[in-house]
């Protein structure tokens, strides 16, 4: 008996070395050099990985790989709710849940670490027409409806996604997948996002070449030439969403935008987000402008559209409502459409200057959004598309003086 146990002892013993020995080779793959399993290259591992060099067990091509992960990680980023997210080697291979991600990283120059995006991402004209290799990546889904089977064939280092999603999407899948959460759509917090995004992709001076150069550049351009306006000076500006009497309230990006165009938000006093308000509120407040979004996929605006009339519809019907016949905007004619695209991620100096030039038509004459939008387009992301030829963006034509 006792030397049965001794036997199983034995065993048991064998069993946890081989146990702990393949959880470090596992480890070890995960971060090469990586010797005993925390992720983190010391100093000592580093004279491990220079002694295997020199006896020839590792190439100079893997030692230079272990030396820049020893040099440059761990890197640690705070996420779009407060997630403490680090990453321990260089990302390789990215699904990018957001759309905005996606199209950051063109700007950055990493779009072949791109493995998958979102599937509603294939029907966005702006992808289609403007970045078409975008939409030929594999679509596992969507962070809401994600397809977890093909997440792992793809087998990402990093899911990024909206801060709605990233805990289920964590729960679900292994700790070898990062998820971050990245929004991208917010002025008020883009740079601070695409920071930590070049951070973690390690694209810091060609991010910073896009800000400095182009985001930055104009959406400077606009604050300082409003920043000075009084309250009387500011129009008041009723900004409907998707639908009639559809809103946007204190939080949201628009009011945001709008008070940097130099003007204010007649709802920017509520406590919602994105709401239905009623006619009888709008009327209240008697705007001077309106400012109707239209999708960014068509059929009224778009980079695929050609033909302003489904535009001028929308904006004929908002004119012809009787319950707005009283209102200012509606009197002197001040209501426009705009694509619902264009205030967001990678493209909002573009739609920031169309606002500035309705909101504060005298003080931005000299402004044409379409030179900025075919800025971005040509030198940012390399595209053929001309704005000056094809599509409609708003409603009636903003020309520059």
């Amino acid at each position: 008996m006792k030397l049965f146990t001794i036997f199983l002892m034995v065993i048991f013993l064998a069993s946890s070395a081989i146990f702990a020995l393949t959880s470090a080779s596992a480890q070890s793959i995960m971060v090469p050099g990586d010797t005993d399993g925390d992720m983190i290259i010391s100093s000592d591992e580093m004279d491990v990985a220079e002694k295997s060099h020199q006896d020839g067990e590792i190439s100079s091509e893997q030692l230079e790989e272990i030396r820049h992960i020893h040099e440059n990680y761990p890197r640690t980023i705070v996420d779009s709710v407060e997630r403490t997210v680090t990453i321990y080697k260089p990302i390789e291979r990215v699904i990018t849940f957001g759309g905005y991600d996606a199209e950051m990283m063109y700007i950055m120059g990493d779009e072949e670490k791109i493995v998958g995006i979102s599937d509603w991402l294939k029907y966005n004209d702006f992808r289609k027409l403007c970045i078409p290799s975008l939409i030929e990546k594999p679509a596992p889904g969507n962070a809401a409806n994600p397809d977890y089977e093909m997440i792992l064939e793809l087998d990402p280092d990093l899911v990024v996604c909206w801060h709605y999603y990233p805990d289920e999407l964590d729960e679900q899948l292994p700790d070898t997948i990062t998820v971050v959460a990245l929004d991208f759509f917010d002025p008020r917090t883009f740079l601070e996002e695409t920071r930590k995004f070049a951070y973690m992709l390690e694209t810091e001076d060609r991010t910073e070449d896009y800000i400095d150069n182009f985001y930055s550049k104009y959406m400077d351009l606009i604050e300082d030439r409003t920043e000075g306006l009084s309250e009387e000076e500011r129009p008041k500006v009723y900004w409907e969403r998707s639908k009639p009497y559809e809103t946007f309230g204190s939080m949201p990006y628009v009011t945001s935008l709008i008070e940097l165009c130099g003007g204010r938000n007649i709802f920017a006093d509520t406590e919602f987000d994105i709401a239905m308000t009623d006619p009888e509120s709008v009327v209240k407040n008697n705007p001077d402008i309106i400012i109707r979004y239209a999708p960014s996929k068509g059929p009224e605006t778009g980079y695929s559209v050609e033909d302003p009339a489904e535009a001028k519809a929308l904006r004929d019907a908002i004119l012809a409502r009787p319950e707005l016949s009283l209102v200012d905007a509606v009197k002197n004619e001040r209501v426009y459409v705009l694509n619902m695209g264009l205030p967001l991620s990678v493209q909002g100096p573009v739609g920031a200057a169309y606002a500035a030039k309705i909101i504060q038509p005298d003080l931005f004459e000299d402004l044409d959004p379409r030179a900025i939008n075919q800025e971005l387009l040509t030198e940012y992301l390399g595209s053929e598309f001309d704005v000056t030829e094809h599509g409609v963006f708003v409603y009636p034509p903003l020309e520059a003086n």
